[in-house]
């Protein structure tokens, strides 16, 4: 019985070893980020015209993300906004919950405001 508690407890120290290494680990993709400033998720809802087509800096954690890593959902602490990876063939591993540092251009289209990314920091 001794042996049963024994090899089953270093079973599970084994396994919370393991897979604790097996999370996306911090990292840059695809360009290095060189934006100092960091721009509001709202500040581009409020005036999406004014930062339209220029870089922006964006910091926050990722809510939601396609399964193939080819965009996500980030948000601040004032709100949500779209990054597009597929245009600039970046791609991320799978990492909701984790913060992240995204840099990129601002897109609108009709009513739709996004950020085609072109660098992604996972932390």
């Amino acid at each position: 019985m001794k042996k049963i508690l024994i090899t089953s407890a270093l079973i599970f120290l084994v396994s919370i070893w393991i897979l604790s290494g097996c999370g996306p680990k911090p990292g840059v993709y695809g360009k290095a980020i060189t934006e100092t400033k960091t721009t509001a998720v709202s500040e581009i809802s409020a005036s999406p015209a004014n930062f339209s087509g220029k870089d922006v800096r964006l910091e926050g954690k990722i809510v939601q993300e396609c399964p193939a890593g080819g965009w996500f959902m980030l948000k601040d602490n004032t709100g949500v906004i779209f990054v597009d990876l597929h245009p600039t063939q970046i791609v991320i591993p799978q990492a909701v919950g984790r913060g992240v540092s995204a840099q990129g251009k601002v897109k609108k289209e009709g009513n739709q405001v996004s950020v085609v990314g072109e660098g992604v920091e996972l932390k």
